[in-house]
């Protein structure tokens, strides 16, 4: 039986998509506890007994929505990793890969939003959310990580790499004014997005030993 997700996703029009999204979106600019289905139905322009219809709980949604934004991660990844024969390779995949996620969290700003309200605010849901959904992304982006680093990124490492490359995406993508001050602007300006792109894919580069 496919799931409400499955559903959603086949058909992105569709209410059970509106809702989804709109629950993305006010979960990520209030967190778990703060988010009411009554204000995601609000946004969806669904009334709340359609929204219950669609999806059982707001614990039913808010895992959905983050697996729904790390199989969206995982497909873009997987897609473009494969290890490399030559450091040209290796750059060239780096740039490849590094850039797509970039501009996926760029495109899609409420995600690194999400991301980070869960890194801070993780009592929510317990563990459920890491333990069924994150947690099995993360063990995969590590084993793609050791194929492609090889020997150029130790084992105690990976888990290291990975957190720092998730901490800058997400730092960098808070268009706030602690950011813009530091930065002389947001990634919403289209130069400043440019040059911290790049500056992403040299950090990934650096980290694992191909510059």
């Amino acid at each position: 039986m496919k799931s409400a997700l499955d559903k959603a996703r086949e058909s992105p029009q569709s209410t059970k998509a509106r809702i989804l999204q709109a629950a993305q979106e006010v979960f990520a600019a209030r967190g778990f506890e703060g988010a009411s289905t009554r204000e995601i139905a609000a946004r969806a322009e669904v009334n709340i007994s359609s929204l219950h219809y669609h999806w059982e709980s707001k614990e039913t949604l808010y895992l959905a929505v983050f697996e729904n934004v790390y199989h969206q991660l995982v497909e873009l990844v997987r897609k473009n990793i494969v290890k490399p024969t030559s450091a040209d390779d290796a750059r060239a995949m780096i740039e490849r890969t590094m850039g797509l996620t970039f501009d996926f969290y760029a495109d899609n700003p409420t995600v690194p939003r999400l991301l980070m309200r869960r890194v801070i605010e993780s009592e929510a849901m317990g563990e459920a959310p890491e333990r069924d959904i994150m947690g099995p992304a993360w063990r995969m982006f590590a084993e793609w990580t050791r194929e492609f680093a090889g020997d150029r990124l130790p084992e105690r490492d990976v888990a290291f790499f990975m957190l720092t490359v998730q901490s800058v995406l997400l730092v960098l993508m808070l268009d706030t004014s602690h950011v813009s001050a530091i930065l002389g602007g947001g990634v919403s300006d289209p130069a400043i997005r440019a040059r911290l792109r790049e500056q992403v894919i040299h950090l990934v580069e650096t980290l694992v030993g191909v510059k």
